[in-house]
């Protein structure tokens, strides 16, 4: 590898090609490379692109050279000037080899689009085709048989309407609704079963009920599996949380993947309706007022008392929340009865399933018809459900792709041995041994405590009275009760004659007396470990929580302050009760509170968890005894194994067992693997509302530590004997795409100051993100991270203020925000709502500024999806659903985090074409959000690896092309590293020593994409004669990227401008900015607008009084010399300055000192004008010649025909049509606007179209004779701004409207029309308005001179 920066390869390229200083290396698969000798491509900010054979398999329709000329080469210099004031243009940039792979596939297509597209559809059928089959708005299936008819009879049975039931050895039909229920306090083996096809229903019966019939068996074998011959035959089942039902299919327990697809019916609704964390408290509130208000209705003629927190409840209006928030009535949460009720109106009784929470199979026998009824309903909900999602679903997310990864995910497994039996008892006993220790240190001090009353000497008694932390301890002794002659009754309270808080630690764990409950976690304990903070004693307050107890002294108090700790204030009621603690020997003292890691707003309950853990560790938080150090370690040692414990005993593991299972295809296979065990992970697909799939152990599971109990669980999985797992981590996966989305409002790649950092960025040179934001803030680089990923997802200053004041107590709440701030600044940055762009927050002057504003145009859609593949958003956060709340983070985060799914769902499918394009033996084993495995025969791991890495170009590609930039970065473009190993962990070279697993276990192997090349004879191993794919898919249509329907409506022109003015680095220059995108906007009409323009006139070409006027730059006539030249253009309806008061001219508008009666006047005159105008006007605009200029000689007859014209009218023809014109022209006018304006919101950043190529500046001819060529004899008043012209920035001049508009106007008692005054020129701004009237769909505006931006 060659590392040069920048300007080192710059200084020695010339014509824009770079090339190196020196050879390149020698290695194995570059010696005999034909291409060994070529230049790295670099582009103008130093990012290097794929090299040029590379390029052409991605791109087939592009030049390898097409980046050296842009197309705006305006954005490219703003993209170097923002790198500039960022201070990395120029700095060193990772220049390296160019790779090359031999025998790179070809795409599927002429375009990544069209590639995935058609992978897509081949992965997805025939299932695609079943699903919407059976799932069709037409389809259904039997009713349920009665309750009487279930058999209970071993296996499957099949039920027909007017047939008698008939054993089957497995569902016949191929597309089946599946439900199963289990005994999960017993064992997790299935125990009945029901599923419903299109002409049958089903019920399958566990052996174990007949067995437990049997009073003579004693031991009752429930390793039953569900069989349903999908091992080779194609099967779609439908299921609601269908990876539970997945885990009890005999099939799905073999080292190949079935022919199985699992549709989960909840995966849909998710991703249609479902509700974020955020939103679902006031889903529940909303919910439980229904049902109140549900209940009460049926009820209304009882009459109850209601206590004071149920009249709160009452307060609650479900109507008013609906107007506020009606997303309400658009999500549910995931359960089957809520989706049910909510999408079908179906309301389940779910009380039954009560009976599998019994530890007793005889219960299932005794009520088998009831429960087959049960179960067999939940497959009739589920059906419902998933025939109503499937349209939807299809509508919400339309990619091929995005159903075919589906299929992968619902076949997951993860292979163990019969060492996870052995793990599990390792880290019980482990955990026990230390529970036992800290138990018994703990009770040590508590029996050392009350000592005086067991052994009944009373100079064993402790002097809590002076004790700082004893004296907080109730001593009150429990007094025991005596009969007349002094005899104690049999039946005394227990430990009568002890202390109060030692009678508590027995008494709390029913039934009382047997076991002590002092833990870690009691309230006591600290006071028993005598933990003091800033070397003061804790105390306890039940306002505050933990404090620390200070003498009143006012340099220690000033110090304290000075470290931003707080002052605990206690209630009235507190504070007399404790006052004599307060208040000792004449001294008195002070309480502050202990820190919270959220903040001082909250109070400590707990110092001895692992947050505070770190302050043992610095000497703030110290101990009178020297062991309590070493019981907090043992705690936190414990705390994984604490946490996870339950979830992980609680895993479904299958071992290999003959005749009960079948793990490999031939008996010898499944000999040599007798130990193995195979784990289906109960994951969602789609869990969350961005698409993630959800899983609650594997999914979460932390990295191997040494000081961590059970936390090499990971580790645990292992590929059997002659297989190995193959997966990598996307590199910076979400952070990339987010910037991305950045460098392409810029078009090219660095462009934007994130999208260079995280490219290019180096640790060593201070240069990446994360090292970035450590200097702003003045914390490490790990904690940084933290700060940068919240931020992207959409978290405030209020998060990163909360943050620094974790990583550095000392900070005050001032300085902390004042640094949160300061970050912010310099990488969100400033914040302004121009008017002209819809009031619409904008962000300029960050190094994330260009970003974050596109992720929120496309958050602010009507209809947000995403960039890559077009998934929309929930209905829940749809924005035409949110009013009083936005969920504006949640959005962001949405867009973002569903990005990474399309990124995940592109990887997968494009792997699985080439695994089987090149034949090779592997599955998907398992996905963590941006990581994968595979499950790989040993001898194809190579290969594997090499295609892991081609997928991933492939997808990087794909995000590249979409965003409108045909090109890939190098140091992106493969995973920095593959990983070969034997187990499942973060890194190969992870040892996964714990204190419940001692021994380190081998290292495995990891490549990068050169050493792996070098393993592949640089790609020579993909010259293996593949197979030939056919891949047989509807036609390809292309499809307009997500992107650029974000930017339609906008010129090209106008669209640079808008990204140079979130370039803005201060307020001046986004001054300047802005009002030259103002005047891009006035100035310049779209395509499309023209089109609409064209429509209009054709339609109406014989209303001849109509002037289209096509606003150009104005700029001010100083010389009656000047105003016979014809080289400018004019605002026609813009009166001219008079050359007299000195120049100065005559003021108009709102700023014209002028009666109400000159007005009038004025307005009729300049009508009459207008009238004689009309007679002799011909307007022009293709041909850029105004009528003036023509009357002058100036210009020569036009050659061509005008895009518009007016046809010149004579009087006769005027006569005859005056008077239905001027009856007429309103409603004409009005039905012009209608079709030219359509209600659309206001010109953002979020719709401008990079790819429309602005229209040609073609000035219009100017009216002849009466007037003058830079002015209409109208008041701007009426014609400069009316509705249609706001919109596409020309203006429509009528007399006949004009007077329709006074007549109106008089009829409506509206004296104030004389203030309909003309306007300068230059006080047309877009973005201010002071006073408006409307007439009919007619909006007109008077404009202030000065701008507010």
């Amino acid at each position: 590898m060659i590392i040069r920066s920048f300007r080192q390869v710059a200084a020695r390229s010339s014509h824009n090609r770079f090339s190196l200083r020196r050879p390149l290396h020698e290695s194995t698969g570059l010696r005999n490379s034909p291409e060994m000798n070529e230049s790295p491509r670099i582009n103008q900010v130093g990012i290097q692109y794929l090299s040029n054979q590379l390029h052409k398999k991605v791109f087939p329709t592009t030049e390898v050279d097409d980046y050296v000329k842009p197309k705006h080469p305006e954005l490219l210099e703003m993209a170097k000037d923002h790198l500039q004031a960022n201070d990395l243009l120029g700095k060193k940039t990772q220049i390296t080899d160019p790779i090359n792979i031999n025998h790179f596939p070809d795409l599927v297509g002429k375009t990544l689009d069209e590639h995935f597209y058609k992978l897509g559809q081949n992965s997805s059928e025939p299932y695609l085709s079943m699903a919407r089959n059976f799932l069709s708005p037409k389809s259904s299936i039997p009713p349920i048989p009665s309750q009487d008819e279930w058999i209970m009879q071993p296996g499957w049975t099949r039920y027909t309407q007017n047939e008698e039931p008939e054993q089957v050895p497995y569902p016949l039909e191929d597309e089946l609704v599946f439900d199963v229920e289990v005994l999960y306090k017993v064992k997790k083996f299935p125990i009945i079963a029901t599923c419903a096809s299109s002409k049958a229903w089903y019920g399958w019966v566990s052996p174990v009920l007949l067995e437990a019939n049997d009073r003579w068996k004693k031991t009752i074998d429930y390793n039953h599996l569900i069989p349903m011959n999908c091992a080779k035959q194609p099967k779609l089942i439908v299921g609601y949380n269908i990876s539970y039902d997945r885990a009890r299919i005999l099939e799905e327990y073999n080292i190949k993947r079935s022919k199985a697809f699992f549709l989960d019916a909840m995966a849909m609704h998710v991703a249609i309706s479902g509700i974020c964390s955020r939103q679902r408290p006031k889903w529940q509130k909303f919910n439980k007022a229904q049902a109140k208000a549900a209940e009460a209705e049926a009820e209304a003629e009882a009459e109850q008392e209601r206590e004071e927190e149920e009249q709160e409840d009452d307060d609650y209006d479900p109507a008013i929340s609906i107007q506020e928030d009606p997303w309400l009535l658009t999500g549910a949460p995931n359960s089957l009865a809520n989706v049910a009720k909510f999408h079908c109106g179906v309301e389940m009784n779910k009380s039954d399933r009560e009976f599998f929470a019994s530890e007793d199979p005889r219960v299932i026998v005794k009520n088998f018809n009831l429960l087959m009824n049960y179960c067999a309903h939940d497959v009739d909900a589920t059906f419902k459900v998933s025939k109503k999602l499937l349209p939807d679903f299809f509508a919400k997310v339309p990619h091929p792709v995005s159903f075919a990864a589906l299929k992968h995910l619902g076949s997951l497994i993860l292979p163990t041995s019969t060492k996870w039996k052995r793990y599990i008892e390792s880290a019980e006993a482990c955990y026990d041994a230390n529970r036992a220790e800290v138990n018994d240190t703990l009770k040590k001090l508590a029996f050392d405590l009350i000592q005086f009353i067991e052994k009944k000497d009373p100079k064993l008694r402790p002097e809590y009275e002076s004790d700082p932390w004893l004296s907080q301890l109730n001593w009150d002794l429990k007094k025991g009760r005596f009969k007349k002659d002094g005899t104690p009754y049999k039946r005394n309270a227990f430990l009568t004659g002890y202390p109060e808080w030692y009678r508590d630690l027995w008494g709390s764990i029913s039934p009382a007396g047997t076991q002590m409950n002092l833990t870690l976690k009691t309230r006591i304990t600290p006071l028993l470990l005598k933990l003091k903070w800033e070397n003061y004693p804790l105390f306890w307050t039940d306002t505050e929580g933990w404090c620390f107890k200070v003498p009143f002294d006012e340099q220690v108090l000033a110090d304290l302050f000075t470290k931003n700790y707080t002052r605990a204030e206690l209630t009235p009621e507190e504070a007399d009760e404790v006052h004599d603690k307060l208040y000792e020997d004449g001294k008195s003292y002070v309480l502050f509170k202990v820190p919270h890691p959220d903040g001082p707003n909250k109070r400590c309950t707990s110092v001895l968890s692992k947050n505070y853990m770190r302050y043992f560790d610095d000497g703030t938080l110290t101990s009178e005894y020297d062991y309590a150090k070493k019981i907090l370690k043992l705690n936190n040692e414990a705390s994984y194994w604490m946490g996870n414990r339950n979830r992980i005993m609680d895993q479904f593991v299958v071992y290999n067992k003959e005749g009960k299972n079948k793990f490999f295809d031939t008996k010898k296979e499944g000999q040599e693997h007798k130990d193995m065990g195979i784990i289906i992970p109960n994951l969602a697909s789609m869990g969350t509302i961005t698409r993630r799939a959800t899983e609650n152990t594997w999914l979460t599971a932390s990295n191997a530590k040494r000081n961590r109990i059970g936390s090499e669980l990971k580790a645990l999985i292992e590929a059997p004997e002659g297989y190995c797992f193959i997966g990598a981590d996307v590199d910076s996966e979400e952070l990339w795409i987010a910037s991305l989305v950045g460098d392409s409002m810029l078009g090219i790649h660095g462009g934007s100051a994130l999208g260079w950092m995280t490219l290019e960025g180096e640790k060593s040179q201070g240069t990446d993100l994360h090292s970035k934001t450590a200097s702003i803030l003045g914390i490490s680089r790990n904690d940084a991270k933290v700060f940068n990923y919240g931020r992207i997802y959409g978290a405030g200053i209020t998060f990163a203020t909360r943050l620094l004041k974790q990583f550095n107590g000392n900070l005050s709440d001032t300085k902390a925000d004042e640094i949160a701030q300061k970050l912010y600044a310099s990488t969100k940055g400033m914040t302004q709502n121009p008017r002209s762009l819809g009031s619409k927050k904008i962000y300029y002057g960050g190094s994330e500024s260009i970003m974050f504003n596109a992720l929120e145009a496309i958050a602010q859609q009507p209809e947000p999806k995403t960039p890559v593949l077009g998934a929309s958003i929930t209905d829940a956060l749809n924005a035409k659903n949110l009013k009083k709340n936005t969920y504006m983070t949640s959005r962001v985060n949405w867009t973002i985090q569903s990005s990474g799914v399309d990124y995940l769902h592109l990887l997968i499918v494009s792997m699985e074409y080439l695994i089987e394009k090149y034949g090779v033996d592997a599955r998907l084993a398992i996905t963590v959000h941006d990581e994968l495995r595979y499950l790989v025969k040993e001898e194809d791991k190579y290969m594997a690896a090499l295609l892991l890495q081609i997928s991933n170009l492939w997808t990087r590609a794909m995000f590249c092309e979409q965003l409108g930039i045909k090109e890939v970065p190098q140091s992106c473009a493969f995973f920095s590293e593959v990983d070969i190993d034997h187990v499942l962990r973060k890194e190969v070279g992870m040892d996964c020593v714990t204190p419940s697993h001692p021994d380190p276990i081998p290292h495995g192997e990891s490549l990068n994409i050169n050493q792996l090349l070098e393993k592949t004879g640089n790609g020579e191993i993909l010259n293996c004669n593949p197979k030939l794919m056919t891949l047989r898919t509807r036609k390809y249509e292309p499809r307009v990227p997500v992107i650029q329907t974000l930017r339609s409506g906008w010129t090209e022109q106008a669209r640079i401008q808008l990204v140079k003015l979130q370039t803005s680095i201060n307020k001046e220059e986004w001054i300047k900015n802005l009002r030259e995108l103002n005047r891009i906007i006035r100035t310049y009409v779209t395509d499309e607008q023209k089109e609409i323009l064209t429509k209009w006139h054709d339609d109406r070409v014989k209303e001849n009084s109509r002037h289209v006027v096509y606003k150009r730059d104005r700029k001010k006539i100083k010389s009656k010399k000047e105003e016979n030249k014809a080289v400018e253009d004019y605002d026609l309806e813009v009166k001219p300055l008079e050359q007299n008061s000195g120049g100065k001219g005559e003021k108009t508008g709102s700023r014209a000192k002028r009666s109400k009666k000159e007005v009038i006047e004025k307005q009729v005159e300049l009508m009459q004008e207008e009238s004689t105008m009309n007679e002799n006007t011909i307007v022009g605009v293709k041909d850029g010649r105004s009528a003036h200029a023509l009357k002058k000689g100036v210009i020569d007859k036009p050659t061509q025909p005008s895009l518009l014209s007016v046809v010149e009218t004579n009087d006769e023809s005027k006569s005859q049509s005056q008077e239905k014109s001027s009856q007429d022209s309103v409603q004409a006018t009005e039905a012009a606007t209608t079709a030219v304006n359509p209600p659309m919101p206001s010109p953002s950043f979020s719709n401008v179209d990079i790819h429309r190529k602005p229209p040609l500046q073609q000035p219009l001819e100017a009216p002849s004779s009466t007037t003058t060529p830079h002015h209409y004899t109208r008041s701007r008043a009426f014609s400069s701004k009316m509705g249609f012209a706001r919109k596409v920035s020309y203006h429509t001049s009528t007399s006949h409207l004009y007077q329709a508009y006074l007549k109106w106007h008089r009829r409506e008692g509206m004296s104030d029309v004389s203030n309909c005054g003309g306007t300068r020129s230059n006080q047309l701004m877009v973005d201010s308005d002071r006073k408006c009237y409307c007439c009919d769909r007619f909006e007109t505006r008077y404009r202030s001179r000065r701008r507010q931006c």
